[in-house]
């Protein structure tokens, strides 16, 4: 089922991903074993809800909307290991946790992967960037074999692209494509949180008294691996010789 990486390279497969999440959602996840996917709709970039909005327009005059995009959900992480912006917009209360997994160990999460029958749903690949004028182009040019494509390849690869101005998000996707079976513009799938992740890396500006406090309680729910404060401002000792 390597289809159903989008874009990866195979050495890209098993490098690490990252996600920065709130630490109360953190525990939540530990304690529900539950992992929240959303429609497109709710993300921020509006070129994302034009493309879901656009629709196709047949020779014989006949215009169709782009109405399989509604049973796309998804799961945003990033191949940027860590940057003073990504913990200044994602964890703006000082407070947020860095995840670590792989994109193998992210897909191979959602159970329903592992369900021959279930292929066409279950997809992660690495986001495209390109300039309006490009993006504009590959819609008009690809946008019949997105849409008609019965492999469930081109309806998550439309989740795929975005424009230059946010490549410095270096972003992967976990996609699930419902195919009608949900309403909702949030899923939920049941996970292992202990086996898919990897490491656990607090916000570097969070007070070390609460960063001990948070630690404390992630070994005694039974996280056994690694727990650290990002040394992202930590200044370095200099000693010059004269």
């Amino acid at each position: 089922m390597e289809n159903n990486f989008l874009n990866f390279s195979r050495a890209d497969i098993d490098k690490p991903i990252f996600r920065i999440i709130p630490i109360e959602r953190l525990f939540k996840l530990f304690e529900k074993k539950i992992n929240i996917l959303v429609s497109p709709e709710l993300w921020e970039d509006p070129f994302e809800n034009f493309i879901m909005n656009s629709k196709v327009k047949f020779q014989s005059g006949i215009s169709m909307g782009l109405g399989f995009r509604k049973n796309l959900y998804g799961q945003c992480w990033t191949q940027t290991r860590e940057n003073d912006a990504l913990w200044r917009i994602y964890s703006p209360e000082k407070k947020g946790v860095r995840l670590t997994t792989t994109s193998r160990k992210l897909l191979y999460s959602l159970k329903e992967y592992g369900n021959p029958e279930k292929y066409k749903n279950c997809f992660i690949g690495k986001v495209q960037y390109y300039n309006t004028k490009e993006l504009l182009n590959l819609l008009k040019l690809q946008g019949a074999n997105f849409i008609f494509d019965d492999s469930g390849v081109g309806h998550a690869q439309t989740l795929l692209f975005k424009r230059i101005a946010f490549k410095h998000e270096n972003e992967v996707r976990l996609i699930y494509n419902s195919y009608n079976q949900f309403n909702h513009t949030k899923i939920g799938f049941e996970i292992d949180p202990y086996e898919l992740i990897d490491d656990i890396v607090f916000d570097p500006r969070i007070e070390y008294k609460l960063f001990k406090s948070y630690k404390d309680k992630l070994v005694k729910i039974g996280f056994k691996k690694r727990i650290v404060r990002s040394n992202l401002y930590r200044i370095p000792e200099l000693e010059i010789k004269l």
